[in-house]
């Protein structure tokens, strides 16, 4: 799912009125692991009520992480990030952070243009990544957001291996030797920020042909934590299809922790899903991770999106039933199995 999805942050400063979460973990709820040695969260999309300050703080009965898109996510993050919420007086990063959130900033290279398709992230049609304006401005970007936010966590490029699959093998090597200067930046500017590049996991090992884990390798000091989005439903029928090595391929081509910024199954009938098949697929996912370093698990997203939301360009079928609760804000029965997960004992 590209970054191009953008949650639109409207915060107020209204106390908005959600569910209590009930004391304990619901009963019958037996997970794979008994703690957790990485953070959890999820993605704040909104329900039928269109409220984002009532989603952001449902979502923090699932953990802290959260993925903090704006736009433009390119060239003109910093400006857009630098404005000040009218009502909160403060910036929305800042208002999540006083929610006791964990924003992970997202600045992406790359975007999908109508009728020009993969393009560079700058309001432009080019394809260049290694236009040397271009790399400055990039930098400086990340430059800017570092210096001024100092995000814990910092997303320079989100599912950078849809260059590759878009436009080739040259593209990509141009788009991550960009990825490794814009790592340089930020960590010139905020040595303690943990900086992610993303990749699309079902694109790596799920498409036709062998998998392209030789992309991993090309982004080598690029990064603190490789981030993956996955969505294996999209390949097969079931979660216990999934192979026990299904993830654990990664360790040979990275020696840094992962951050799963987005992970689903869909519930969605019409495309084979169903609610038990997605908690299935959070204890499978629990379960063949064991061997691997994780920093955190984002699941996307806190609600199911709308079938009015379905453009065929952004957000597509498959993008449906994907939430943890549904449109109309009830859960689904794997919302009480991640806010179990969330509530073992974790760092």
């Amino acid at each position: 799912m590209t970054g191009t999805l953008v949650l639109c942050l409207l915060i107020s400063g209204a106390g908005p009125q959600v569910e209590k979460p009930a004391p304990g973990r619901a009963k019958g709820i037996v997970l794979p692991v008994a703690t957790r040695s990485f953070r959890t969260g999820t993605t704040p999309s909104v329900d039928r009520t269109k409220n984002p300050a009532a989603a952001y703080v449902l979502s923090k009965q699932v953990g802290k992480i959260t993925m903090f898109w704006v736009t433009p996510n390119g060239i003109g993050l910093y400006n857009k990030l630098s404005q000040t919420n009218p009502v909160a007086k403060k910036t929305n990063y800042e208002v999540l952070c006083d929610l006791g959130l964990v924003p992970v900033v997202n600045l992406n290279p790359w975007t999908v243009r109508p009728g020009k398709g993969v393009v560079r992230n700058d309001g432009s049609a080019s394809r260049d990544f290694a236009d040397a304006e271009f790399v400055h401005r990039m930098c400086e970007e990340a430059r800017q957001v570092a210096v001024r936010f100092r995000p814990q966590y910092f997303s320079i490029g989100n599912e950078i291996n849809s260059v590759y699959e878009w436009l080739g093998e040259r593209a990509f090597a141009d788009l991550a030797a960009l990825e490794k200067q814009v790592y340089q930046a930020v960590k010139t500017a905020s040595p303690s920020t943990r900086v992610l590049v993303v990749v699309s996991y079902s694109q790596m090992v799920d498409l036709p042909g062998p998998p392209r884990f030789h992309l991993v390798d090309k982004l080598a000091g690029a990064y603190d934590l490789l981030g993956v989005t996955s969505y294996p439903w999209k390949k097969y029928a079931a979660p216990d299809q999934m192979p026990a090595d299904y993830y654990l391929r990664l360790a040979e081509h990275t020696n840094k922790p992962l951050g799963f910024t987005e992970i689903a199954w869909s519930s969605d009938p019409s495309q084979g899903g169903s609610e038990d098949e997605q908690v299935a697929f959070l204890l499978r996912f629990l379960e063949i991770t064991k061997g691997l370093r994780v920093e955190f698990v984002n699941w996307a997203f806190l609600h199911d999106l709308p079938e009015s939301s379905v453009t065929g360009f952004v957000v597509q079928r498959g993008h449906l039933g994907l939430g943890l609760r549904r449109y109309d804000g009830s859960p689904k029965k794997v919302w009480e199995y991640f806010r179990a997960l969330a509530e073992l004992q974790g760092p």
